[in-house]
């Protein structure tokens, strides 16, 4: 036996006997490696596992003692943040939201190429346009957005005394619905928004940018599960 886990609020904390993390040091050492993966106080471990956020809110987290003091050395140039960059694109007169509720965003993510506790095949972001605030659903197939759907709108209107007013996504089939000859059939996502009278908002066939707030999100919380620890 090595370790032990613990589950702690849905999540496993990996207990190390010290005897098997000195081994791994020593021989992470040997192969030329200057630091060892188990390191807590390394920076740029943190940086990924909080989904690459700035070195100064890093920086305040420490000061307030919610992260241990932290080695900032390693943080230097983060390749995925750059990347990540890389695939904005400037948008003339978008203008952000001036209360909460006003805009909501969201997407689906699927499927996905790691495994979940529960076999989850597919998350569903939902992102409020003004904070920036995020709640995220793991679903097992697509069609279970609406109930997604309906738990998020339930539980901030009732939270924050205000309701949803605009709901924006891409323009594939769970949201849309699907469109021929004769017109738009929506499908049940697109029902429930109108019999709830909120709008839906469509971004254009091929333009994800329109959607990136979204897209961008996925991208980050993609790479936080992806982190060797």
């Amino acid at each position: 036996m090595i370790g032990s886990g613990t589950l702690y609020d849905g999540l496993y904390k990996l207990n190390l006997d010290n005897l098997y993390v000195e081994t791994l040091m020593t021989l992470h050492h040997n192969v030329g490696t200057k630091r060892s993966l188990v390191d807590e106080r390394f920076a740029y471990l943190w940086h990924k596992r909080l989904g690459h956020i700035s070195k100064e809110r890093m920086q305040r987290l420490v000061k307030n003692e919610i992260l241990l003091d932290l080695d900032f050395t390693d943080l230097n140039v983060c390749v995925d943040c750059i990347k990540g960059k890389q695939t904005k694109h400037t948008k003339k007169g978008a203008t952000r939201s001036t209360q909460l509720l006003e805009i909501i965003h969201t997407d689906i993510y699927g499927l996905f190429d790691v495994n979940s506790f529960n076999k989850e095949k597919y998350f569903i972001t939902f992102i409020d346009d003004f904070s920036r605030y995020g709640h995220v659903y793991l679903l097992h197939e697509k069609f279970e957005l609406v109930n997604a759907l309906e738990v998020y709108i339930n539980e901030v209107e009732r939270q924050l005394d205000k309701k949803v007013k605009i709901v924006r996504s891409d323009r594939g089939g769970e949201y849309y619905g699907r469109y021929d000859e004769s017109g738009q059939h929506p499908g049940p996502f697109a029902k429930f928004l109108e019999k709830r009278g909120i709008c839906a908002q469509y971004t254009m066939p091929g333009t994800p940018q329109q959607n990136g707030v979204s897209e961008r999100r996925n991208r980050t919380l993609m790479d936080m599960v992806r982190i060797v620890c």
